[in-house]
């Protein structure tokens, strides 16, 4: 598979950088075009769907390596792994990578940038530099979360894939990249913050169409997934574009109780059927879906609130039976990879008994859907 090169941009007029961009995605379909054969055949190297344990940026220990787990999604802060600008330090990665390996387990690696509560921040220092665009702005939860639609902090990004891709790439315990939820989480059209380059939802959905393609680029050999929510008028547009590029879909909450992306007209969760078969599907059961309660309290606090302020009924603290969460991504969602979270660690331990029932225990996806989609990978490159 050919190795594909940087399109155009300083020194060539806007008609070479077009002409440039458009060879280089006729190249990309090619590429998906020769790669699908090849998956549809049969089981790559790196296709191993299934549950998965989801740690957040914690430590992986022995709880999280139990049976019938495919292995472990894990956050990797962007200001760790490059805590300062061109100097990266992946060795947690290698470390996690080799415990795994170990134990015959394998690792999705969570790309996060988004951090959530008051003065979280997930950005490399230097974005606060000139040139940035303000380098971050403050979410709704108080966090500072990288301009992302700034030319010199998408550039920053992208390289930080790139030195990551050529890294891990080909390392076999990898067995999957996530970027992270693409909410805003901040109203920013109507709400403009001072030292922040604008924003406007068309030029937010070009910074994520590129840092997706850029890690596509970077990690022709593993399977790349987008969380994708919010804004809904995205969505559409932000679906195909992943389709066409060979980025599968995936979210934070497969949650079996109504809610914004479940809106028939416009959630996410109508989107992931035109998705299924082509690319790889995987979302995430995280703390706050295991109860009505627990979204309710996350809800106030993405919202700067006290999460402890709002008022829940025991009803709503009762938790969600596991097996509505595994329905809803078989049936509706269709996915390939499911990823729970390890607390609360009573909803987890429910999770585990699931997974040993017969009906799951035998089946290596766990009734998931195995199949490995046409547009699962795009190497091998060279």
């Amino acid at each position: 598979m050919m190795c594909f090169g940087e399109p155009m941009r300083s020194g060539h007029s806007r008609r070479s950088r077009g002409l440039g961009l458009l060879i280089w995605k006729l190249a990309l379909v090619a590429a998906l075009s020769v790669a699908a054969p090849d998956a549809r055949a049969g089981s790559p190297a790196k296709w191993h769907p299934g549950h998965y344990v989801f740690v957040g940026h914690g430590k992986i220990g022995p709880e999280h390596l139990a049976q019938h787990f495919r292995g472990v999604q894990k956050c990797y802060a962007w200001n760790l792994l490059e805590p300062e600008h061109g100097r990266y330090d992946f060795s947690a990665v290698r470390s996690d990578l080799a415990l795994l390996q170990r134990h015959g387990k394998r690792l999705v690696l969570q790309l996060q940038y988004k951090a959530f509560g008051k003065d979280g921040c997930y950005a490399p220092a230097y974005l606060r530099g000139p040139g940035y665009g303000g380098g971050v702005y403050r979410a709704s939860s108080g966090s500072l979360n990288p301009v992302l639609w700034n030319a010199k902090v998408g550039e920053r990004m992208d390289a930080l894939s790139v030195a990551l891709g050529r890294e891990l790439d080909r390392e076999p315990v990898l067995e999957a990249v996530v970027l992270p939820e693409t909410a805003p989480s901040a109203n920013l059209a109507k709400s403009p913050q001072d030292g922040v380059e604008a924003y406007t939802p068309i030029g937010y959905m070009e910074a994520l169409k590129q840092r997706m393609l850029a890690v596509r680029r970077a990690f022709p050999n593993t399977v790349v997934i987008q969380y994708a929510n919010y804004p809904p008028d995205l969505l559409e547009q932000l679906t195909d574009y992943m389709k066409e590029i060979g980025v599968g879909l995936g979210g934070p909450d497969v949650y079996p109780r109504p809610d914004g992306v479940s809106d028939p007209k416009k959630g996410v969760y109508r989107l992931y059927p035109k998705m299924s078969g082509v690319v790889p599907l995987g979302a995430a059961v995280q703390s706050p879906d295991y109860s009505v309660a627990n979204k309710k309290r996350t809800a106030a606090f993405d919202r700067g609130h006290d999460r402890n302020s709002v008022a829940v009924t025991p009803e709503e603290e009762t938790p969600i039976p596991v097996r509505e969460h595994l329905r809803l991504a078989q049936e509706k969602l269709k996915l390939n990879y499911l990823f729970w979270a390890a607390h609360p660690k009573g909803c987890f331990d429910n999770v585990k008994r699931m997974l040993a029932e017969p009906d799951l225990a035998k089946d290596p996806a766990g009734g998931l859907d195995g199949r490995c989609p046409p547009r699962a990978f795009l190497g091998p490159a060279k």
